[in-house]
């Protein structure tokens, strides 16, 4: 559980899209559960991919060791992101489709 520890943005991201999709398959709300559940697990699979892009980078400086999670972009980090911000603009066309008179 350490690994998800919140103590990056894209962690706070996935996060939020799990807290997301729990809620819009568990309880009724004022706007509809699809476009929830479509932004949650857009934002869920976004943060996975910015995880992805961000891998632990240690080395050593002297007698010194550093540790940093700089982007160091991959394919299927890029991937991720891009079916993460798909799946959250389809959960938001969803809810302004609805929200149209």
């Amino acid at each position: 559980m350490k690994s998800l520890a919140l103590d990056h943005w894209y962690k706070v991201v996935i996060w939020i899209g799990v807290a997301a999709m729990g809620l819009s398959l568990t309880i009724p709300l004022q706007v509809p559960n699809l476009a929830v559940l479509l932004m949650g697990a857009g934002a869920f699979i976004f943060g996975i991919g910015q995880w992805i892009n961000h891998p632990l980078q240690t080395r050593m400086a002297g007698v010194y060791k550093l540790s940093s999670h700089n982007r160091l972009t991959s394919a299927g980090g890029i991937v991720a992101e891009v079916v993460g911000l798909a799946i959250l603009s389809a959960g938001i066309y969803v809810l302004l489709k609805r929200a149209a008179f």
